[in-house]
């Protein structure tokens, strides 16, 4: 039986969308960051107030959208 640890580094919020980029607040355990992403990186489709988080697997970190299970 493999197990597969998962961990919810980062969660973030999305404050407004233009055309390529999505204007995030992104909360760590230490602080809150205010950036810009790209919305081509994110796996689904996006809008304002949408909470997404970046999730770390088997070496990989991926984004995720919606809440942290």
């Amino acid at each position: 039986m493999k197990i597969i640890a998962a961990i919810a580094l980062y969660i973030g919020v999305v404050d407004s969308v233009d055309d390529k980029y999505a204007h995030v607040e992104i909360t760590t355990s230490e602080e809150i960051i205010f950036t810009s992403m790209p919305v081509a990186i994110f796996p689904c489709e996006i809008k304002e107030g949408d909470m997404f988080y970046f999730e770390h697997v088997d070496g990989v970190t991926e984004i995720r959208c919606g809440e942290p299970e």
